[in-house]
């Protein structure tokens, strides 16, 4: 946890909103394409967040593929037409809607595969979440959330989905590895403030639209395509508003802090952890997806 004298100093005072950050164009073929964010991007501020990719798919594009230590999260919005399907070797085989969230805590290990359906067209985020050191060789298990089962808040000018964690009187879905709190937030001419507990450091990016983030008399204008960070810190209100039609999403948890091995989709605490994993998804040891 935080205390304000591990803050970044900004002439000789504590700072708690990181810089605004752009997101990295992507593309694969004609039937892919994101905005794309790293946790180097933010200078490792974005911790327990590792990669966030914002992305419209219309066509298969990835083959099968194994994660380990982290957790894969597939976030759909709202206006996605069509299935989007998930397989992995959990035995799972999905086809996700508008709205839901899909958790794959890999851990230990597990495959899957995504891919929009004939004719659909797939918006949503893809997000890898480190795992602590302690949870990264537990056995692969995955949360699906239903939008139907998403509480909503709405108010003058705000209209905020709780997918996970609590914002003030809704609680949306528990049962992540690590605490997380995910907000799918519209504003059109509003105002919306969320309470940011001690020690919880924040992540917030504007899909759409432009908007202003306000911390502890910092702000932070954010134009679509455009994330900051809210540093780890004492608990804290952030305030986010928007004189347009705007779109965003905040999540939040505690940081890691933990060095780590990236090997791809793979994030180990050591070198022989990710060599470890790669022999067992070669024997077969974390099952089939399903045909």
């Amino acid at each position: 946890m935080s205390s304000p004298a591990a803050l970044r100093e900004v002439n000789g005072r504590s700072e708690r909103l990181g810089k605004v950050v752009s997101a990295i164009p992507h593309t694969i073929g004609s039937g892919f394409s994101a905005r794309h964010f790293s946790e180097e991007m933010f200078g490792g501020h974005m911790d327990p967040l590792l990669m966030v990719d914002h992305f419209v798919m219309t066509s298969p594009t990835f083959d099968p593929h194994l994660h380990a230590g982290i957790s894969a999260v597939t976030a759909m919005f709202e206006d996605s037409t069509g299935d989007f399907l998930n397989r992995d070797t959990l035995g799972h085989n999905v086809a996700l809607k508008a709205g839901d969230l899909y958790w794959l805590a890999a851990a230990s290990g597990a495959a899957h595969e995504e891919r929009p359906a004939e004719g659909a067209r797939t918006h949503a985020l893809q997000i890898f979440v480190n795992l602590p050191r302690r949870l990264k060789n537990e056995p692969a298990r995955a949360l699906h959330i239903r939008a139907e089962d998403v509480p909503v808040l709405q108010g003058a000018g705000y209209r905020i989905r709780v997918l996970l964690g609590r914002s003030n009187e809704a609680t949306g879905a528990d049962g992540t590895p690590e605490e997380m709190t995910m907000l799918d937030g519209c504003l059109e001419d509003g105002r919306f403030s969320h309470q940011l507990p001690e020690g919880r450091q924040a992540w917030i990016y504007a899909v759409s639209g432009d908007l202003a983030v306000s911390c502890q008399n910092e702000e932070r204008r954010l134009k679509a395509g455009t994330a900051t960070i809210v540093e780890a810190g004492l608990e804290s209100e952030i305030v986010l508003a928007s004189s347009e039609a705007s779109h965003f999403v905040l999540m939040a948890a505690k940081p890691i802090r933990e060095s780590f091995v990236k090997h791809g989709p793979l994030v180990m605490s050591t070198e022989a952890d990710v060599r470890r994993t790669l022999a067992n998804y070669a024997d077969g040891k974390f099952g089939r997806i399903p045909a």
